[in-house]
């Protein structure tokens, strides 16, 4: 769990409150022009109260801390959910937390001593990458409702957005695998098929099968024991610009993984990725889809990719 204490206040005033400031400069004017200490102390009280709000929203909004894992790995383009807990030494019955984005909408909270708080944020769609969180706006109105106190939380971590998955992305460059006997065929269940090996019984020999492809298949004897090879997903098999790449091979690597079929991830200058027979190592699957995040992507100073809102576009991937 990563915390931040919050820093940077900013205020603002409300509608109410530019009201009332208009309000008392315009009775200190009054007092001044006819010397009247009753409208001197009115104008007075009324400025006293704006200053004593705006006091109050920092105290209340300094002990307040947020504490969160990060958001979990989501495809890219799309919006995210990102959990955050909120914590405060002091009892504060208004609390307003929106990521800085467009359009981003505000959650409010009750916070106070004694309990946390979860509250659900939601994250604006974005490149594939591993890009910075947005920065979070903590504000709240109490006590008077006539400011806007805002305290604003950079956290040190990062959100992990993998390509998106697509189904209809140009499928990869079929190449046909070698003959080396530990491909099974799949074809003419129940009898199933694997290639020819020298040494295997001539009456097990297909020779329909060999007369409609030219290749020499024997039936697999029952009991043998079968080799299940991982399905490459290497990016120089497969066709299209290089996000409808990304796209394609994240979308087969999802579904294998699913489907506990073995896979093995191939990428140029990356070293290669592979599951288990199972296909269901979900350490394997994320650094995968990490390295497929990021693949081709520069670094700024503090680590995170350097991608601007609307990259990829371009190449047709939303």
């Amino acid at each position: 769990m990563e915390a931040a204490r919050l820093s940077r206040i900013h205020v603002r005033p409300r509608r109410w409150g530019l009201g009332m400031a208009v309000v008392a400069l315009a009775m200190l004017a009054a007092a001044i022009n006819y010397g009247n200490n009753l409208i001197f102390l009115l104008a007075f009280l009324l400025i006293a109260l704006m200053i004593n709000g705006v006091w109050q929203g920092q105290r209340l909004l300094r002990p307040v801390t947020v504490t969160t894992q990060g958001p979990s790995m989501r495809p890219a383009h799309t919006p995210g959910r990102w959990m955050v807990d909120v914590d405060s030494r002091l009892p504060l019955p208004s609390l307003a937390l929106r990521v800085a984005a467009p359009d981003s909408e505000p959650v409010f909270l009750s916070v106070g001593p004694g309990r946390t708080t979860r509250a659900e944020l939601a994250l604006p769609p974005a490149p594939r990458g591993y890009l910075p969180l947005p920065t979070l706006i903590l504000g709240t109105h109490y006590p008077l409702g006539l400011w806007t106190v805002e305290r604003r939380v950079e956290l040190p971590l990062g959100q992990w957005i993998h390509p998106a998955p697509l189904e209809t992305a140009v499928p990869p460059v079929q190449q046909e695998a070698p003959d080396n006997g530990t491909q099974a065929l799949d074809e003419g269940d129940p009898t199933r098929l694997r290639a020819y090996q020298p040494g295997d019984p001539v009456r097990h020999i297909v020779f329909r099968h060999y007369a409609k492809s030219g290749r020499l298949v024997t039936r697999r004897p029952e009991g043998e024991t079968v080799t299940t090879r991982p399905t490459i997903l290497d990016y120089e098999r497969f066709r299209g610009g290089r996000e409808q790449r990304l796209s394609a091979m994240t979308f087969l690597l999802l579904q294998h993984s699913a489907e506990r079929r073995p896979w093995r991830l191939v990428l140029p200058g990356q070293p290669p990725i592979e599951a288990p027979a199972t296909g269901s190592d979900a350490s394997a699957r994320r650094r995968a889809l990490q390295q497929l995040a990021r693949f081709e992507r520069s670094r700024d100073a503090e680590g995170f990719d350097a991608v601007s809102p609307h990259a990829d576009m371009a190449d047709g991937i939303r």
